[in-house]
């Protein structure tokens, strides 16, 4: 059976942890990043770009809930 999570809230607990998981990601991306472009891989340079911005929205929009969701 297919549950369906559209809509669900998450926790403030879970924010946070995404937050850090995300920077966390973001730092390593960027470290990857660095070796690809001082090796000259292209692909892997562009992959690594794609995944910090990914991480970078995703850090941003849980700490937007965070700082609007304060108790």
């Amino acid at each position: 059976m297919k549950r369906d999570y559209s809509g669900k809230q998450l926790s403030r607990k879970t924010h946070k942890v995404l937050l850090v998981v995300n920077i966390v990601l973001f730092l390593a991306a960027a470290a990857l990043a660095g070796g690809n472009l001082y090796y000259e891989e292209t692909v892997g340079t562009v992959a690594m770009l794609l995944v910090m911005i990914v991480a970078a929205g995703n850090a941003i929009r849980s700490g937007l809930f965070l700082k609007n969701n304060k108790k």
